[in-house]
């Protein structure tokens, strides 16, 4: 009988919150959420991490624990551990490894959130057995985490897969990296959101505006949701439009890199029921047929709130 693996510390590090477990073999045993406080700086942040791996650990030895895996957002360096660039933290080339292996006395390595969702997918989830699948996270904005030959992509500069940030049209809406007509400024929520804000302004009918009160900072993707379940024109073209862009993304994705499948996650697929018809039409259109394998092309992820948390403890099981 094989002998149970230790069990490892996963956090999911974001702008406004913090999430500690610890975890065994894709099961989270204990799970605690702290605010990140990220006004208060690294040092911090740094303390809040420590707070909330101690309140997990409570009752038992650091010697019992592999590691701790962390799943940031913003740009990382995986080798290092450092944090590049994460603009929600207001962080650059910060030490988050380094500090926190000082402190804790364990091994400590550091993925990007949506790279570290990925391998939680890879090991535990809908990207198990399998040496080549992509996994993008909708939501706010839209990222990714590739695996080919059965290893994450990291790139030369660690920042391979931001599929957010190809290009759907150099005269397209400015998307929040600074560039023009980026997949995220199309099938974000953000990028959805701004479309319908635009469209009510053009003066187009719509009980979205009711459902606002008139007020556009009111205009969010749940809203939106409602809307469309109500049978709203401009609130089922806006989240239909969603799919037209990521069906082309998806078609360009098998395509270049031939992936079994591509995974979709993120708070975005709340809405999976309106875009995902024509997503799948318009990736079959602009594949190319002989990426096309038959199989299904397109799967949900299996993870949602804890795939970042899992995947930071997978990185040592």
């Amino acid at each position: 009988m094989a002998k149970a693996q230790k069990p490892s510390l996963g956090v999911d590090l974001g702008g406004t919150k913090i999430a500690a477990g610890l975890c065994q073999e894709g099961e989270i045993l204990k799970k605690v959420i702290f605010p990140t406080h990220a006004a208060a700086g690294f040092d911090g942040v740094i303390s809040v991490i420590l707070g909330a791996v101690e309140k997990v650990l409570e009752g038992r030895d650091h010697k019992d624990i592999i590691g701790l895996g962390i799943g940031s957002a913003g740009q990382v360096n995986a080798e290092t551990g450092e944090v590049i660039y994460a603009p929600n933290l207001k962080w650059q080339n910060a030490p988050l490894g380094s500090a926190l292996s000082k402190a804790l006395k364990l091994k400590v390595k550091v993925l990007n959130d949506v790279r570290a969702a990925t391998v939680a997918e890879h090991k535990f989830g809908n990207g198990k057995g399998l040496d080549n699948f992509a996994n993008i996270f909708i939501g706010t904005g839209v990222g990714s985490g590739f695996v080919v030959n059965g290893r994450l992509v990291n790139g030369a500069t660690n920042s391979a897969g931001e599929v957010g940030h190809i290009c759907m049209d150099p005269d397209g809406p400015l998307c929040g990296c600074g560039n023009k007509g980026c997949l995220e400024a199309y099938a974000s929520g953000t990028g959805m959101e701004n479309y319908v804000k635009a469209e009510l302004k053009k003066g187009r009918k719509s009980i979205i505006k009711d459902l606002a009160e008139s007020k556009f900072e009111n205009v969010r993707g749940p809203l939106i949701g409602k809307a469309a379940d109500q049978g709203d024109e401009l609130a089922i073209a806006a989240i239909e439009r969603v799919g037209y862009y990521l069906g082309i993304a998806a078609a360009n994705i098998h395509t270049m890199i031939n992936p079994e499948v591509i995974l979709l996650g993120g708070g975005m697929m709340a809405l999976k029921k309106y875009f995902m018809p024509t997503l799948l039409q318009t990736m079959k259109i602009h594949i190319l047929p002989v990426a096309d394998h038959g199989r299904e092309l397109v799967r949900e992820a299996k993870f949602e709130n804890d795939a970042v948390l899992l995947g930071g403890s997978a990185i040592f099981a």
